[in-house]
Protein backbone atom coordinates (compact mmCIF):
# COMPACT_ATOMS: atom_id res chain seq x y z
CA UNK A 1 0.00 0.00 0.00
CA UNK A 2 1.12 3.32 -0.94
CA UNK A 3 1.53 6.22 1.98
CA UNK A 4 -0.75 8.00 -0.32
CA UNK A 5 -3.35 4.89 0.31
CA UNK A 6 -2.28 4.50 3.81
CA UNK A 7 -3.20 7.91 5.00
CA UNK A 8 -6.23 8.41 2.58
CA UNK A 9 -7.57 4.78 5.00
CA UNK A 10 -6.49 6.69 8.04
CA UNK A 11 -8.21 10.14 7.42
CA UNK A 12 -11.51 8.73 5.89
CA UNK A 13 -13.29 8.88 8.62
CA UNK A 14 -11.98 12.43 9.77
CA UNK A 15 -13.19 13.46 5.97
CA UNK A 16 -16.48 12.30 6.54
CA UNK A 17 -17.06 13.76 9.70
CA UNK A 18 -15.90 17.19 8.23
CA UNK A 19 -18.11 16.14 5.02
CA UNK A 20 -21.17 15.23 7.61
CA UNK A 21 -21.07 12.21 5.12
CA UNK A 22 -22.35 9.48 7.09
CA UNK A 23 -23.00 6.34 4.54
CA UNK A 24 -20.94 2.80 4.77
CA UNK A 25 -21.68 1.71 1.34
CA UNK A 26 -18.07 0.29 0.09
CA UNK A 27 -18.68 2.27 -3.08
CA UNK A 28 -19.05 5.76 -1.73
CA UNK A 29 -16.21 4.85 0.53
CA UNK A 30 -13.66 3.42 -2.11
CA UNK A 31 -14.76 6.91 -3.95
CA UNK A 32 -14.30 9.16 -1.23
CA UNK A 33 -10.72 7.07 -0.54
CA UNK A 34 -9.71 7.93 -4.63
CA UNK A 35 -10.55 11.36 -3.80
CA UNK A 36 -8.10 11.56 -1.09
CA UNK A 37 -5.36 9.80 -2.48
CA UNK A 38 -5.50 11.87 -5.72
CA UNK A 39 -5.63 15.30 -3.53
CA UNK A 40 -2.71 14.13 -1.23
CA UNK A 41 -0.81 13.36 -3.94
CA UNK A 42 -1.54 17.01 -5.78
CA UNK A 43 -1.12 18.64 -3.25
CA UNK A 44 2.10 17.59 -1.17
CA UNK A 45 3.54 18.43 -5.12
CA UNK A 46 2.21 21.15 -5.29
CA UNK A 47 3.17 22.70 -2.26
CA UNK A 48 6.76 20.65 -2.10
CA UNK A 49 6.46 18.93 0.87
CA UNK A 50 7.29 14.88 1.34
CA UNK A 51 4.03 14.43 3.93
CA UNK A 52 1.17 15.40 5.15
CA UNK A 53 2.10 16.13 9.13
CA UNK A 54 1.54 19.94 9.02
CA UNK A 55 -2.06 20.70 9.71
CA UNK A 56 -2.20 23.46 7.03
CA UNK A 57 -1.25 21.06 4.32
CA UNK A 58 -3.74 17.95 5.66
CA UNK A 59 -6.54 21.05 5.47
CA UNK A 60 -5.78 22.05 1.62
CA UNK A 61 -5.85 18.15 0.94
CA UNK A 62 -9.30 18.13 2.43
CA UNK A 63 -10.37 21.35 0.94
CA UNK A 64 -9.09 19.57 -2.43
CA UNK A 65 -11.06 16.72 -1.83
CA UNK A 66 -14.40 19.06 -0.94
CA UNK A 67 -14.20 20.26 -4.29
CA UNK A 68 -13.73 17.17 -6.19
CA UNK A 69 -16.76 15.81 -4.24
CA UNK A 70 -18.69 18.84 -5.38
CA UNK A 71 -17.50 18.62 -8.75
CA UNK A 72 -15.86 21.88 -8.43
CA UNK A 73 -12.34 21.04 -8.95
CA UNK A 74 -11.68 23.35 -11.72
CA UNK A 75 -12.25 26.36 -8.54
CA UNK A 76 -9.88 25.01 -6.24
CA UNK A 77 -6.84 26.30 -7.27
CA UNK A 78 -7.93 29.93 -7.75
CA UNK A 79 -9.95 29.74 -4.32
CA UNK A 80 -6.90 28.62 -2.62
CA UNK A 81 -4.04 30.11 -4.31
CA UNK A 82 -3.36 32.26 -1.48
CA UNK A 83 -3.20 29.21 1.29
CA UNK A 84 -0.94 27.25 -1.34
CA UNK A 85 1.52 30.23 -1.60
CA UNK A 86 2.11 30.50 2.07
CA UNK A 87 2.38 26.50 2.54
CA UNK A 88 4.93 26.55 -0.28
CA UNK A 89 6.80 29.39 1.56
CA UNK A 90 6.67 27.69 5.03
CA UNK A 91 8.35 24.45 3.88
CA UNK A 92 10.92 25.92 1.57
CA UNK A 93 14.61 24.86 2.73
CA UNK A 94 16.49 27.22 4.56
CA UNK A 95 19.72 25.47 4.64
CA UNK A 96 21.66 28.28 2.92
CA UNK A 97 20.17 31.38 4.81
CA UNK A 98 23.34 32.77 6.93
CA UNK A 99 25.66 31.45 4.35
CA UNK A 100 28.34 34.01 2.91
CA UNK A 101 29.26 33.92 -0.89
Amino acid sequence: MSTAETWANDNLNSFKQRMRISTNDSDELANLTDMLIASYTSILRLVGVPDASDPEVKELIFERSRYTYNDALDEFKENYKQNIRDVFLANQRTDDVGETQ
